[in-house]
């Protein structure tokens, strides 16, 4: 298990919209972020919506817009994980680069609610009133569409949503882009990809600085810059993530988690993780108990 995954969907490679019908026998991707804006439509399945720091039930129907970067999740109920056949996730997902029709967006009236619709998504948005189910008929019927006719059916989607009267916001606050500006740097791109890799075993300082092509003291500077955190901090958020998610599975003591994701002593792991959640484990697993994830 990971912690919170950097999803790459590499849609700059071939057309920047990608439609994907889903069928499992339940959800089993992480929780997870990419550059990408993703709309996810239930047509079938009931369980737990994880966005940012909102959590709420979801089931048949439910309607969800992400924007680039707001980490997201799907838990099904616990049925869905019993292997009863009569019982499928049925889902469709659509996504799209952040910088599709940029130009368009930034320079053009007609796109102005669609701008706006993008800049609300940074903070999650649903669209569950039956009003809004002529979106869900178009978007299941992309699901026909390819290349251009794809392309023109995205943009109408959005269109839709963003003249819907019926929609939720879903936190209070959207993800800080700028931490994100270091995967535009290869030499950050490839110092974190090791580190989003190795974030539970010892990880040397000397060695990821020298890796960037750097001495100890100018990595420092050059990584907090990027990140606006500390190499500790990076590796400690990384650590308390994960630590998150084996907590929600529920299937290791809060000392066996404390040293799998990488903590030396239960300490140092209770005050990291107070820091870093705002909850001491144990209260954690309390809370999202009270909620019904776990």
């Amino acid at each position: 298990m990971n912690p919170i995954m950097h999803e790459k969907l590499n849609l700059s490679t071939g057309s920047p919209v990608k439609i994907k019908w889903c069928d499992y026998d339940h959800f089993k991707y992480p929780f997870h972020y990419h550059a990408e804006y993703e709309i996810v439509y239930i047509v079938e399945s009931s369980g737990k919506r994880i966005a940012g720091n909102n959590i709420e039930p979801f089931r048949d129907g439910d309607l969800a817009l992400y924007g680039s970067f707001v980490p997201h999740m799907y838990r099904s109920d616990a049925d869905y994980h019993a292997n009863n056949p009569n019982l499928r996730v049925k889902a469709i997902t659509l996504q799209f680069s952040k910088d599709f029709f940029k130009t368009a967006i930034e320079c053009y009236p007609e796109f102005h609610k669609i701008k706006t619709l993008l800049e609300k998504a940074n903070y999650g948005i649903t669209f569950n009133h039956p009003s809004n189910d002529i979106i869900r008929e178009r978007i299941h019927n992309a699901l026909q569409l390819k290349n251009f006719d794809l392309l023109l059916e995205c943009i109408q989607i959005l269109s839709l949503m963003s003249n819907a009267k019926e929609k939720k916001i879903l936190n209070d606050k959207g993800p800080k882009k700028d931490t994100y500006s270091h995967y535009e740097d290869p030499r950050m791109t490839k110092v974190l990809s090791i580190i989003n890799r190795e974030f539970a075993q010892p990880i040397s300082l000397p060695d990821i600085a020298s890796m960037a092509g750097m001495n100890k003291t100018a990595f420092c500077r050059f990584f907090k810059s990027k990140t606006s955190k500390t190499f500790t901090q990076y590796i400690n958020e990384l650590r308390i993530n994960y630590a998150c998610e084996l907590l929600l599975a529920g299937k290791l003591s809060i000392g066996q988690v404390c040293y799998e994701t990488g903590f030396n002593n239960i300490s140092n792991f209770n005050r990291q993780f107070k820091d870093i959640t705002n909850y001491t484990p144990t209260s954690y697993i309390e809370e999202f108990k009270k909620k019904g994830v776990i």
